[in-house]
């Protein structure tokens, strides 16, 4: 199993056009094959600070998302939403 935490500092004027957009990617996410779970989550520790968790059945299964019409999206306008770059982790779980 793959897992992905990526975290988003989302700029405080966006935080509604932002939990708007970021709504379709969860939703049609976790309708693909090999997604085990997708799920995103606001900090209560860190103001503006959102974490999207993801669970993946294999690397065939990114492989798949990253072509996404849906990840593609993301990946073109989630800047405007951001105060800095987004962090992304990648890990095996064995």
């Amino acid at each position: 199993m793959k897992v992905i935490n990526v975290t988003l500092n989302v700029n405080k004027n966006m935080q509604q056009d932002y939990k708007e957009f970021i709504a379709t990617l969860v939703k049609k996410s976790r309708q693909e094959s090999g997604n085990i779970s997708y799920d995103h989550y606001k900090s209560l520790t860190v103001p503006d600070e959102y974490q999207i968790i993801e669970h993946w059945q294999d690397e065939e299964a990114i492989n798949f998302h990253n072509e996404t019409e849906h990840f593609k999206t993301f990946l073109t306008d989630i800047n405007i939403f951001l105060d800095r770059p987004l962090e992304i982790i990648v890990m095996d779980y064995k």
